[in-house]
């Protein structure tokens, strides 16, 4: 709240085609503030809302802290997912409705969250598969999340293209309500024309997205119709970043800055470094963070640790470090070349193969404009790998498209790594 008052009344918010500035921000916290109290929420209560980034929706967001609350940003759809946890109250943000939640569910007497209840501070909690697929409720404190912002930093007019539901969503958010000049930009869709319109109607500073959504703003070309010449910095996380892709997009996009991030929902997201401007290795830590790797993989400590799961045992061990899953190549002098997860590995015949090595080599073919490689599975041979394949330009027969793939992968590739089967999706 100081950083926002400390704004006075800057611009801080544009969504619905609006400006909204701190003292009309600070006023709308403060009545929903107002409203919690009106309903008898306590300190520690859990209150879950759906909603997209917007102006109340935040506003209800940081009131909620405020009051003490337990937070739940719920993907869209996903109430279901209330089922895992001890739910009290249920929100609409706009018009701001209040319910109690009664869901029967089994976790009333869970002992990291009541122990947590006790502290007394703001708590959030969001979901993560994980590498079982089974979905955990992550519970974390929140003024451990922001001890990353007391530091002074550049703000960015930045758009808001990670959901309210991902950690790195709220990350966004809170720098760019934070530091000084940011402003959130909120987006009712996520598409290129979408975005590239927003970008030259709010004049943009910072895109933070996925290697994928790059790729697609490139097959798109929408950025020779909108003006993006507002944009100053794209960061880029969540998945592998192919070579040929950051080549592509740094030549198209020249005065643009290319930053990788890395986190994950257990500790949030970290600070990053790269090598050098050609280089796509990265120097993973910040002020609350530690890493080691062994065995390929990287593991962190972090003072901004989730509380707990609390539906799942700790992936802690007893000095606070948790084992990433994502493999990675040790470049020296702390700098990292992040692959994936081991759970993408995919053992042809008890031997490795990362998804992000076949896609990478796809990415450099001249008429692929997209690739995803997996893992199947058949009963007698084991794992094979399969590459799902989207051609800027078709040819005649669908045999023809796959014997050109296979011809060009075998120039490039092992043997063992060729995909035994390619399915061909066509823009």
């Amino acid at each position: 709240i100081k950083k926002i008052k400390e704004k006075k009344k800057q611009d801080i918010i544009w969504s619905n085609n609006h400006c909204y500035n701190s003292e009309n921000l600070l006023k709308k916290i403060d009545i929903y503030r107002k409203e919690i109290s009106k309903n008898k929420i306590k300190s520690g209560d859990l209150i879950a809302f759906e909603s997209d980034f917007n102006f109340e929706s935040i506003s209800f967001f940081i009131a909620c802290l405020l009051k003490e609350l337990i937070v739940i940003p719920l993907p869209p759809n996903q109430k279901n997912l209330l089922k895992i946890v001890p739910c009290k109250y249920f929100a609409n943000t706009k018009p701001l409705r209040i319910k109690k939640y009664e869901k029967k569910n089994i976790l009333n007497s869970n002992k990291i969250l009541i122990n947590f209840q006790k502290k007394k501070n703001p708590g959030l909690i969001v979901f993560s598969s994980g590498s079982s697929g089974k979905q955990k409720a992550i519970l974390h404190d929140f003024s451990f999340l922001l001890n990353k912002f007391k530091i002074k930093r550049p703000g960015f007019r930045t758009l808001l293209m990670l959901a309210f539901d991902h950690l790195g969503g709220i990350n966004t958010l809170m720098a760019a309500l934070i530091y000084k000049n940011g402003m959130a930009i909120c987006l009712k869709k996520r598409d290129p024309i979408t975005v590239c319109k927003i970008i030259e109607k709010t004049r943009s500073e910072l895109l933070p997205t996925t290697p994928t959504f790059l790729n697609i703003l490139l097959l798109s070309k929408r950025y020779e119709v909108d003006n993006l010449a507002s944009l100053k910095l794209i960061t880029f996380g969540a998945e592998f970043m192919p070579n040929e892709l950051m080549k592509k997009l740094k030549k198209q996009f020249q005065n643009i800055s290319f930053k990788q991030t890395y986190g994950l929902s257990e500790f949030g997201v970290m600070r990053t470094k790269a090598k050098d401007k050609n280089s796509l290795a990265i120097k993973v830590g910040g002020e609350d963070y530690k890493t080691k790797v062994i065995d390929n993989t990287l593991y962190v400590k972090s003072r901004a640790n989730m509380v707990g799961y609390l539906n799942a045992p700790k992936p802690f061990d007893e000095n606070g470090w948790i084992n990433t899953e994502d493999k990675v190549i040790d470049e020296g002098n702390g700098f990292l070349r992040i692959l994936g997860r081991k759970s993408e590995i995919i053992n042809v015949g008890g031997v490795k193969v990362y998804p992000q090595e076949i896609e990478e080599i796809l990415s450099k073919c001249k008429n692929v404009a997209d690739s995803r490689v997996y893992r199947n599975r058949h009963e007698i041979l084991g794992e094979y790998v399969v590459a799902e394949v989207v051609f800027k330009k078709t040819f005649n027969k669908r045999e023809k498209n796959i014997s050109y793939l296979r011809k060009y992968c075998a120039k490039n590739l092992p043997k063992y790594k060729i995909p035994s089967k390619f399915i061909i999706k066509n823009l």
